[in-house]
């Protein structure tokens, strides 16, 4: 069970998970406090008088209460700090109200059994506790101290007009600002952290949002500028090819011409920045790739081969691969290291073990990205149209790919494109560098 919880929790988000931890963390807080603080106190208390009066179970059954109504609180407290959703007043109300009935009672063992003034003061941080807690994710920080003067003042004000001795009010303020202290340091920081986190998540979907319409200013741009000058130029000549065909000139048809050459060229010259912008660069992408996935927290190992000799059309599909395997990584997986081979093998068959077929005969282009964040509930059996594009792109060149789990674990995605058989030479394994002397090396 618990091995499939653990599970569970590898699969969610970086921010989900630490969402959940910081939640379970708030949950068992206030429990661990009622052992140390109040159950203990208590007890060592009955134990000098061999007695467990009627007044400390009610303490104890009050404190369990106040844990049970603590865990919704703080559930819908910090989904009202994090991501303004109503705030829990109901609850805090009903804390409060147990809170106050709490010291009451604990007064009442208190001179009743009688407890010392040490073991009261200690007995008392806990009373407070859930209602601060709760308390300290809806309202600010100076509203927060001005309720803990309000209660202690109150508090002690109650005790002296009921006749309670002078050591057990006197002790009540500084007890109740360590517990609203400790309140504010555990939920209002976690809230914070959390806070923070979704706002950082959200400016990396912003600052993705941002490149791509940079990409497509930087596109239109480019056609602008290719587009425009050669209209402008195809108008005019138009308009004086008109002219000179009304007045029956021959060079009318000479204007013509060099009309159907401009829109030639023009066609030509979007053609090239439309090439221009499909095609990937690899050795651009494989450093992007470590650049997003070091900056997500993914540590980027890459063994590359020297790619110079390997065809440009090559290197632009495996470009994409290196693209769309990243983007996958970051969306669906929670890896915390992946590692990028770039290998040009040379004649024979290269086998790729159980989880893949063999290589064909002859010299091939074989890039590998592995995870060891697999995500079971990602995995999908069609692989997504970003992964059926990459197969169309690497069948026209004649290339595979391979996606799936393997059985060490890991995630991979391997592509693989075979190149001209009588080049073994100029791509073999014999013109590589060593791969951890190459620039794009592991680190």
């Amino acid at each position: 069970m618990f091995h499939g919880q653990l599970r569970k929790l590898r699969g969610r988000g970086r921010v989900a998970q630490v969402y959940l931890w910081a939640r379970w963390t708030l949950y068992v807080t206030p429990w661990l406090m009622f052992i140390g603080w109040l159950a203990a106190p208590l007890t060592a208390a009955a134990a000098e008088v061999h007695r467990v009066p009627p007044l400390v179970m009610a303490v104890a059954v009050l404190g369990l209460v106040q844990c049970g109504v603590y865990v919704p609180g703080v559930r819908r407290g910090l989904s009202h700090y994090v991501y303004g959703t109503p705030a829990p007043w109901r609850l805090i109300a009903v804390s409060g109200v147990l809170s106050a009935v709490s010291v009451g009672l604990l007064t009442a063992v208190a001179v009743t059994l009688p407890l010392r003034a040490a073991v009261y003061a200690t007995a008392m941080l806990f009373p407070t506790l859930p209602a601060g807690s709760l308390l300290s994710l809806v309202v600010k920080k100076r509203w927060q101290a001005l309720v803990c003067v309000a209660v202690s003042v109150v508090s002690v004000a109650a005790l002296a007009l009921a006749g309670v001795p002078l050591k057990y009010a006197g002790g009540l303020p500084p007890t109740f600002a360590f517990s609203a202290a400790f309140a504010a340091l555990t939920c209002r920081s976690w809230a914070w952290i959390l806070a923070a986190m979704r706002e950082l998540d959200e400016a990396k979907g912003d600052q993705a949002r941002l490149a791509v319409t940079e990409e497509r200013l930087r596109f239109a741009r480019d056609m602008h500028d290719v587009v425009g000058r050669n209209l402008a130029v195809i108008a005019l000549k138009s308009e004086l090819a008109e002219r000179l065909a009304r007045k029956g000139r021959p060079e009318a048809a000479d204007q013509m011409a060099e009309v159907q050459q401009l829109a030639q060229d023009s066609q030509r010259e979007v053609r090239d920045v439309v090439r221009a912008y499909r095609e990937a660069d690899l050795e651009v992408e494989l450093a992007g790739a470590r650049a997003v996935l070091q900056a997500a927290g993914v540590e980027c190992l890459i063994d590359q081969e020297d790619s110079a000799g390997v065809p440009q059309q090559t290197q632009s599909v495996l470009a994409w691969v290196v693209r769309e395997g990243t983007t996958n990584v970051l969306r669906h997986a929670n890896a915390a290291t992946c590692w990028l081979t770039l290998r040009v093998t040379g004649d024979g068959p290269h086998g790729a073990g159980r989880t893949a077929p063999a290589v064909p005969s002859g010299p091939a282009v074989v890039f590998t990205m592995e995870n060891d964040g697999v995500v079971q509930d990602a995995v999908r059996r069609d692989g997504g149209s970003g992964i059926a594009g990459l197969r169309e792109r690497l069948a026209a060149l004649g290339g595979t790919l391979t996606v799936g789990p393997r059985p060490d674990g890991r995630f991979w995605l391997r592509a693989q494109v075979p190149l001209e058989k009588d080049e073994p030479q100029r791509y073999g394994p014999e013109a590589a560098v060593d791969g951890r002397a190459a620039a794009g090396t592991r680190k």
